[in-house]
């Protein structure tokens, strides 16, 4: 039996062999249907790539275990493949095979899936503020009856420092910041083109 030369660890979980690696590289091509009857594309997008990975480790138990602890963390992990280096993984799924030839041995198909990372952002709204109005036709202020916008917590009525922190919208380690963005950025071209009405 030969095995594929690759770094032989998923995450922090090295194994003995890996007998086969099968690589899924997927292009999502968007399509709507129009009147003539044809199908037409309007984009296209990459979907997650995906690593299949077939192996046997001494350690059955063991591996298997750790592999399922890596897999129920749901933290994104590197793997160097033989044919590509995959970054921000997670085991989608695992399958294990027990038989009498391999009673002592785990062989094992693991699906590993690519995760898609993304920063948050904020954008204003257009009319500047909540689009509701009060009954006595100026803006809702943030937090009242007829506002869509939450309040602002006010960081002298918070109780722990966390939430003071919070309040005052101070940013904790590994907090990601968001950015604002442009209100017209998330819309459509049509929107744009023609506005709300």
């Amino acid at each position: 039996m030969s095995a594929i030369a690759f770094n032989r660890a998923i995450g922090p979980v090295a194994i003995d062999v890996v007998i086969t690696e099968r690589h899924e590289s997927t292009l999502e091509i968007a399509t709507n249907p129009i009147e003539a009857g044809a199908d037409i594309a309007d984009h296209a997008y990459m979907a997650p790539r995906v690593l299949v990975l077939d192996i046997a480790d001494e350690s059955a138990a063991l591996t298997w275990q750790a592999l399922r602890r890596l897999q129920e963390s749901r933290v994104p992990f590197t793997v160097v493949s033989g044919l590509d280096v995959y970054t921000n993984l997670l085991i989608r799924n695992m399958s294990a095979e027990r038989s009498a030839d391999y009673g002592n041995i785990l062989r094992n198909r693991i699906e590993l899936q690519e995760v898609i990372l993304v920063d948050t952002g904020q954008a204003a709204a257009s009319d500047g503020g909540g689009s509701q109005k009060s009954e006595r036709g100026g803006k809702a202020a943030p937090g009242s009856k007829g506002s869509r916008r939450s309040a602002v917590p006010a960081s002298s009525r918070a109780s722990g420092q966390a939430t003071q922190d919070r309040a005052a919208q101070t940013v904790q380690r590994g907090d990601s910041v968001t950015k604002p963005v442009d209100a017209q950025r998330g819309s459509s071209l049509l929107f744009q083109i023609f506005g709300g009405t």
